[in-house]
């Protein structure tokens, strides 16, 4: 596993230089590549390399696209109010990675669309699904290789045998949600085999994982792309990509070990035997309600200690477990005033999104993102950089320069919208 992680790490950032240095701006889609390729391997360069080449790359994208501080105000107040809380933290060095994920993510949420808005839609569904075809196909080589070699440094919901994951584990596997509905999107339109080959088993790897949410939206994103077609103009590729799709399904299901892993890890998981009450993360709403207004142990306004929540809350029921849901960590983080900025920032995102959304399928995509932004929310945790940046990145996709027939239909409605003034 030592050499495959060393040629990861060093052609990851290669590839990342090379694409900086020839794709521009544009390079910016192939950030969750590189996040994701991190918690892949065990990095043989130290942690500070990551954060000086990282934060000078933004740098770059920040310097020539300046307009983001005023498209999105709410991105900037967020993280001068993380800067002015950071004065309150004992213990700077722990939260480190914690804090420099959020600030790149705050920077980065404004500054996407920005650069996006100079490129066509083609252009970036290019690069986009390009970036997503190197992620799961780093998942699937790390995964052939962990289960090769017995590779489980962490173990996860007592998985120890079979198809195994290495270090992908937990919120690692979120990105694969966005990565597989875009590699199947470039799959079908260009009709490119390998993107579905690709596609196909890098699902049944994910139906392994027993990632619920992973899970859920994956297969989600799939029916939306499916659903795209149903139009009597694509009626043709709907039914030979649905037979092409079911067909492989049933004979991995039915005439392989899949199935029988997959039940074998699901009693491993004891789903069947959790309600919604049981869930640690729905009792933590409680719990913070409690601390802040029964307890009064810190401020609602302000919260606890940035990235501290592990044992600093609910007089420590849960030991040393970190919080789960963005919501709570981020109340518990920066308090009310906190989570009043970070919905702000989102609400703007969503906005600049939605204003560019005119045809069916664009309709299709922005209701899957919201969807996805709810459950992940929900779930946590917006601080795993590599899905994080790709959701926005899949958001921002309306925000493209349009093509010369969506122009026309722009045109059209603003002429529309204008007609009953100039009546």
């Amino acid at each position: 596993m030592n050499v495959f992680f060393l040629l990861l790490e060093f052609s990851t950032l290669l590839f990342m230089g090379y694409a900086v240095m020839f794709k521009k701006q544009l390079s910016i889609v192939y950030l969750p590549f590189l996040f994701f390729s991190n918690t892949v391997y065990v990095p043989a360069l130290p942690y500070f390399f990551y954060y000086v080449v990282i934060s000078s790359a933004i740098l770059y994208f920040a310097v020539f696209n300046l307009p983001f501080v005023i498209k999105n105000v709410f991105a900037v107040f967020s993280i001068l109010y993380i800067l002015i809380l950071l004065t309150n933290s004992t213990d700077i060095i722990s939260i480190r990675p914690a804090l420099f994920f959020v600030i790149w993510l705050f920077l980065l949420i404004p500054i996407i669309p920005e650069i996006f808005q100079k490129f066509s839609r083609n252009e970036i569904m290019e690069e986009l699904s390009k970036c997503a075809f190197l992620i799961l196909t780093v998942f699937i080589v790390n995964t052939v290789l962990s289960t090769k070699f017995a590779y489980v440094p962490v173990e996860m919901y007592g998985i120890n045998s079979g198809i195994l994951f290495g270090n992908v584990t937990f919120t690692d596997f979120n990105v694969l949600v966005f990565a597989t509905y875009i590699v199947l999107k470039k799959a079908i339109k260009d009709k490119k085999n390998l993107y579905l080959m690709v596609y196909l088993v890098a699902m049944f790897l994910i139906l392994l994982s027993m990632r619920r949410t992973v899970m859920l939206l994956s297969v989600l994103g799939s029916l939306v792309v499916i659903f795209e077609l149903l139009d009597f103009q694509n009626i043709k590729k709907f039914i030979a990509y649905g037979v092409i799709i079911g067909s492989i399904s049933l004979v991995v299901v039915f005439y392989t070990g899949f199935l029988n892993a997959f039940w074998e890890r699901y009693e491993k998981r004891g789903l069947e035997n959790r309600s919604l009450n049981e869930e640690n993360r729905m009792m933590e709403f409680n719990l913070l309600y409690k601390d802040m207004f029964v307890f009064f142990d810190y401020s609602p306004w302000f919260g606890y200690e940035l990235f501290q929540s592990g044992g600093n809350y609910g007089k420590g029921v849960f030991g040393t477990r970190t919080l789960h849901t963005d919501l709570t960590n981020i109340v518990h983080s920066s308090g009310f005033l906190g989570l009043f900025l970070y919905l702000m920032m989102v609400s703007l995102a969503f906005r600049q999104a939605w204003l560019k959304t005119y045809s069916k399928s664009q309709y299709y995509h922005f209701a899957f993102c919201s969807i996805a932004f709810v459950i992940f929310t929900i779930t946590g945790r917006y601080t795993t950089l590599s899905s994080s940046i790709f959701f926005y990145l899949v958001l921002f996709l309306p925000v493209s320069k349009p093509e010369v027939l969506f122009q026309k239909v722009i045109r059209s409605r603003k002429v529309k919208s204008l007609e009953p003034l100039n009546a």
